[in-house]
Order: C-alpha cells, then structure tokens, then sequence
C-alpha cells in the first residue's frame, strides 16, 4: 500500500488506507499538544500503526479519536516529554510496549462520550494516574484495560501487583545485571548502592500514587505503604522519599502535602530539608514551613506540657 501524507494545523501524518479506513505510519512535527483527527480523506482513523510516534520530542498531551480501534507496538514508546494521553472508555486491540520508556507519563484520561473527540469530554479521573502507572512504574501491561479501570477487580489486581513490587527483595535482578552489562563494569548503572536506590525509589513512586488515589484501598495496604515511605524520608538510612519527592514532585502539591500529612516532616529533619531544597522549589519551601508551624510545633507544645505535668 502506498503511504500517503495528511497536513493539519502544523503536524504531518504519514498514512496508509486499507479497507475503507486510515491508519496512521508516522507523524512529523514540533507540537506541544495533538489531537490526531478523526477522519482522513473522508475515511475514519482507525489504527495507530507500529512505531508511529515512535521517539517523539517536545510532544506533551495527545487527544486520540473515539474512531481509534488498534494501536501497534511501541506506538508511542520513547516519547520521553508526553505527560498525558486522552482517549476514549472502549476495546481496543493493543500492540505491546506501547509506552515504554515513557518516563513523564502520569496519566491517561479516559472519556465516556460515543461521539466527538476526545478533546470534546475531558473525564480525567484519579484513575487515569493508575491506568498510565500500568505501562510504567508498575509495569503490568497485562493491567492496561480501559473498561475495566475502576472496578474493584481490577483495583484488586493492581494493588496485588503492587504488593509484588513493594515485598520484593531489593537486591534482586543485581547479579543478572552485571552479567548483562559486563563490558559496562564500574558504570552508575551496575553500581550496587546506585541500583538499590533505584529499587526503592520504585516502591516509593508506587506508595504515593496508590496513596494519592486510595480508592477501594484496605486499610493494611494503606498502613504499609505509608510505613514504607515514612521509614525512608529525610533523616532515615535512606531517604528516597525525599528524593523523589524532591526530585520528581517538587512543584506537585497534591505529592507535597501528603509527604507532610504521612508524618514524612518531622521537627528533627525539618531544618534538613530545607537546607537541602536551598533556593528550589520555593512552593514547596512555604508549605512546608507552614505546616510545620500549624502542626508540628503545636504538637511539641503539647507534648511539653503534658512532660512537665
């Protein structure tokens, strides 16, 4: 079939049209934000071919038509700037690795409307940051069924998933690892307190997003994801907590308030964040100084009162 070109608004769509319909091969262009039509030469878009988006930059939301049917393999995998995907509640026939390596993405939004683009019905629930966590930190592509999203089952199956993750030995894969990566020896990569790090910073990305959207969350996975991310704050023997909140949430106050209502802030690691967060995230900074005066020195007032009756 002979591939064809489609302008609209900026951005070049390579295409192909089989059986009465399009599906997109390829896109070029320097778009923040992409709503991919819903019809192409008068015929409905109906697939995403394989690589299509494929290693994207500068490309942060994309809306997809109610018309889609299928995305191919690694669609949009390595699409390193996307943040949010926009798409409509049905079926789909999906390819595989569809976002992988797609670091920034925190959620998918799911419309519930038949008719118009997805740009037209904005539903993004809490939700959606647990559906796009399927196709990243928690790595569960199995997990990524956009029917199915809320119920309580599949609620079930990602935290099972999550329990996986956080009860998993942080030492294990390391071996294999530098098995892989021998010529590599000596590298940030296979340096073991580098690779530990990483794995608890995973179990602590995935604490806080399921603490964030806590619905049909049962209250011993609740008391253990916030052990987990108490116990590695500021002040700890390790502290990713505080580095991914930091590092990674720094301007995301959803993330930094409840960093501080977790008891995550305490009076004796307090005067240590700030010295760490220096000029930087001055939002944060204010926050938390606040909190600290509201609450923590409320509750050290009281608790030396009640010492000194």
């Amino acid at each position: 079939m002979k591939e064809k070109r489609f302008e609209q608004g900026g951005a070049l769509y390579h295409y192909i049209i089989s059986e009465k319909s399009v599906a997109i091969t390829g896109y070029e262009g320097n778009k923040i934000e992409l709503v991919i039509p819903k019809a192409i030469d008068d015929l409905p878009v109906t697939a995403i071919e394989k690589k299509a988006f494929f290693n994207v930059s500068g490309l942060y939301r994309i809306y997809l038509p109610n018309t889609l049917e299928s995305i191919g393999d690694w669609a949009f995998a390595h699409c390193r700037d996307l943040e949010e995907i926009y798409l409509s509640r049905k079926e789909y026939v999906l390819g595989k690795s569809l976002f992988m390596e797609c670091a920034a993405l925190k959620r998918i939004c799911l419309t519930e409307k038949e008719n118009g683009n997805a740009r037209e019905d904005e539903v993004c629930r809490g939700f959606g940051s647990l559906l796009s966590s399927t196709c990243g930190v928690l790595d569960a592509p199995y997990l990524f069924q956009t029917t199915k999203v809320d119920d309580a089952e599949w609620l079930a199956l990602w935290d099972a998933r999550m329990l996986t993750i956080l009860h998993g030995d942080d030492m294990e894969g390391y071996t294999r690892l530098l098995l892989c990566w021998e010529e590599d020896y000596g590298s940030r990569e296979n340096n073991l307190e580098y690779f530990l790090e990483e794995k608890r910073k995973r179990k602590v990305r995935v604490a806080f997003l399921r603490l964030l959207y806590d619905k049909g969350l049962e209250e011993a996975n609740r008391k253990e994801l916030t052990g987990y991310l108490v116990s590695h704050t500021n002040g700890c023997e390790s502290e990713e907590t505080w580095l991914v909140l930091k590092e990674e949430h720094g301007e995301d106050m959803e993330y930094i308030s409840l960093f501080a209502d977790l008891e995550c802030l305490t009076t004796d690691n307090f005067e240590d964040i700030l010295l760490d967060l220096g000029a930087e995230h001055p939002q944060m900074k204010a926050f938390l100084m606040k909190h600290k005066e509201e609450h923590l020195e409320k509750s050290d007032f009281f608790g030396k009162l009640s010492l000194d009756l």
